[in-house]
């Protein structure tokens, strides 16, 4: 018996060997295609092929063979020479705008430096490391496998680089979030929180996964923190107050919940929590006059259930079922000697079947507070950028006098892509702007077509009902078309491009073309048209980063002119990047087309508008981004200076 599993574990070890040798001869001819393919110093898809495929056998080694075997030494020696070329395998298919490709290879050169065998030879240094770690961990985030992205974000930051950090952080937390890993999530924010203490979104990523498991101690640190950026943020105030509450509080609590009232008199809830508060802070020292005898407070006790008599009896005429609230308020009367008030209370509990209230009546704090309504949470503004807080565009928005029944606008506002970095503040910028195209401007709603995150076909519809509507009505109507997204250049002949939400980049025929945006308008029989674009065409990102990371110059498309009664207005000249002002919660382009919109009334002239803008946006976004951001503005020729004269409500 022991001869014959002695000759089944040979076996077995043999055949093992056998397929190791196997597959190191498998993989060694692979890369010996690519060395060969690319002796030249070409480097076709094929190459690039038979690399991975090397790489595949090679990791599959590392994982599964002895570390002393000779199998091992080899799969590990090839992996070395393979690890720069996946990096410019990475670089060569983003010169090509196939992200996909791009991801696969920047995602295995970061798993080879994550296997055992490779950890200790220092591959996180290596010139790029941090690009493509980056690179992986974002793509990989945006198409909502955060389990996976976790890996990356981890490897980027183990890679000691700083460029990304906050951002990564911020990514990393997320990721915990999302997999509802809230102590993990929670312990990042912390960390990203101590090194970027006006991250908004670290913060709120810190407050919610507190709220989600209950941890009270970091959730009070990382409301002080946020409330120090914004004072005034209605929910993060409340959340302070609803902390207080189950802390045992109610003095802090009561403070807060009363500046929320005052701010929102119509609402029970804040009225219900403020008496609440008020009334449990007093009867704790009503409780201790009766262990101890000690009055100290007293007086305050008794003015605070003063104050919250009133309160109560609102809370109580609107939910006159709610018998903790009556039997609150029984007890108020009782504690401050008012007999008549107590007995129309108890009045009240005794039509609830509830036991009045009377000087032996055990003095116990209320927990649940009625009525219960939801609030809202917080949301982050990254890595899908959310809306929170108003920017001063936001408000006071001006009421035009008349209505424009011939005006017509198209909004396209793409913020959250399937294969790219989302556009921050996009959705926002387009909803804003559709508010002054409706009260600024006086466009009826039947007139305005918005489009968020959109696909090819969702930005062609509403051009092609603008072309019907101008068909109908010719040289009749004023025609507006906005758009804030990605822009995207073909480095192959030097077009740009408007990148819908789920495009892959791989594929122009899936981009909607300017030139093609600007003939389509040319065909238009209307009366004037503009369009405004906060998008540009060099590649690069609202944030400041490479739509495709890897290109590591900005790319100038050509100049394309403007047709019939058109005039243009872009958020960026050249190979400038279109970039967000993060104070403000919008593009720079955007605030400050708003702004100019706001001042005004709406009767700016264009020309005004296109010199404001070029001189606002460029002084600010150097003030705060270091960079030159210059609109320009781009008019038919065939309008001449007249263009200059026009505004958004001729």
């Amino acid at each position: 018996m022991k001869t014959i599993f002695s000759i089944l574990i040979t076996t077995c070890l043999l055949f093992s060997l056998s397929e190791a040798k196997a597959d190191i001869a498998q993989a060694d001819a692979r890369l010996a295609d690519f060395t060969r393919l690319t002796s030249a110093g070409q480097f076709p898809d094929t190459a690039w092929q038979s690399l991975r495929h090397a790489y595949t056998e090679y990791t599959s080694i590392l994982r599964t063979a002895e570390s002393s075997s000779p199998e091992w030494k080899r799969a590990k020696t090839a992996l070395k020479e393979i690890f720069p070329q996946l990096r410019r395998g990475a670089y060569h298919y983003a010169q090509l705008n196939n992200q996909e490709k791009v991801l696969a290879f920047a995602a295995d050169y970061v798993d080879l430096s994550l296997l055992p065998g490779m950890r200790d030879d220092r591959l996180q240094e290596t010139l790029g490391y941090p690009v493509l770690a980056h690179l992986a961990a974002t793509n990989i985030y945006n198409r909502g496998d955060y389990e996976r992205a976790i890996r990356y974000f981890q490897a980027y930051l183990s890679s000691g680089d700083a460029s990304k950090r906050e951002m990564a952080f911020e990514g990393l937390a997320r990721s915990y979030y999302e997999l509802r890993n809230y102590d993990n999530a929670i312990y990042i924010a912390s960390q990203g929180a101590e090194a970027y203490p006006q991250n908004w979104n670290i913060l709120v990523i810190g407050v919610e996964s507190c709220l989600k498991n209950g941890n009270d101690t970091r959730m009070e640190a990382f409301l002080d923190k946020a409330l120090a950026l914004r004072p005034d943020h209605n929910t993060l105030i409340e959340y302070k107050g609803r902390l207080y509450e189950r802390t045992g509080r109610p003095d802090k609590a009561a403070n807060i919940f009363a500046g929320l009232r005052k701010m929102n008199p119509q609402s029970l809830d804040y009225a219900c929590h403020y008496a609440f508060n008020l009334y449990n802070n007093a009867i704790a020292v009503h409780s201790r006059i009766a262990a101890q005898g000690d009055t100290t407070g007293l007086a305050a006790a008794n003015r605070a259930l003063r104050l919250a008599d009133p309160v109560l009896q609102e809370v109580l005429d609107s939910s006159p079922y709610a018998v903790n609230v009556a039997h609150a308020l029984a007890q108020c009367r009782s504690l401050t000697g008012d007999a008549d008030g107590l007995r129309k209370a108890n009045e009240a509990l005794a039509a609830l079947s509830a036991a009045p209230v009377g000087p032996e009546t055990p003095l116990t704090p209320e927990t649940e507070y009625m009525p219960t309504l939801n609030f809202n949470p917080l949301q982050a503004e990254v890595p899908s950028a959310t809306r929170a807080g108003q920017s001063d565009v936001d408000i006071n928005i001006p009421i035009a006098a008349t209505k424009r029944p011939n005006t017509y606008v198209v909004i396209i506002g793409n913020e959250n892509y399937k294969y790219f970095s989302n556009v921050a503040y996009a959705k926002r910028d387009g909803s804003t702007f559709a508010e002054y195209c409706r009260k600024a401007l006086g466009v009826p709603d039947d007139n305005i077509r918005e489009r968020y995150d959109a696909t090819l076909s969702e930005i062609r519809e509403p051009l092609r009902y603008l072309e019907e509507k101008t068909r109908m009505n010719p040289g009749k109507l004023d025609i507006i078309v906005y758009y804030a997204g990605h822009g995207v250049p073909n480095v192959a002949d030097g077009t740009a491009y408007l990148l819908p939400t789920d495009a892959s980049g791989t594929d122009f025929e899936s981009c909607f073309g300017l030139e093609q945006l600007y003939a389509r308008l040319d065909e238009m029989p209307a009366k004037s048209i503009t369009v405004f674009l906060d998008a540009c065409f060099s590649g690069a990102t609202r944030g400041n980063e490479m739509l495709f990371a890897e290109r590591f110059v900005e790319y100038e498309v050509e100049d394309i002119a403007a047709k019939g009664n058109t005039v243009v207005f872009s958020a960026t000249a050249g190979n400038q990047t279109a970039m967000a002002y993060d104070d403000q919660q919008h593009g720079f382009f955007t605030y400050y087309l708003l702004k100019n919109l706001q001042s005004s009334k709406g009767t700016i002239t264009l020309g005004d508008l296109g010199d404001a803008l070029t001189r606002e946006v460029d002084n600010k976004a150097y003030d705060k981004k270091n960079k030159h951001q210059t609109p320009t503005v781009n008019a038919s020729p065939t309008l001449g200076d007249t263009w200059r004269s026009r505004t958004l409500l001729d």
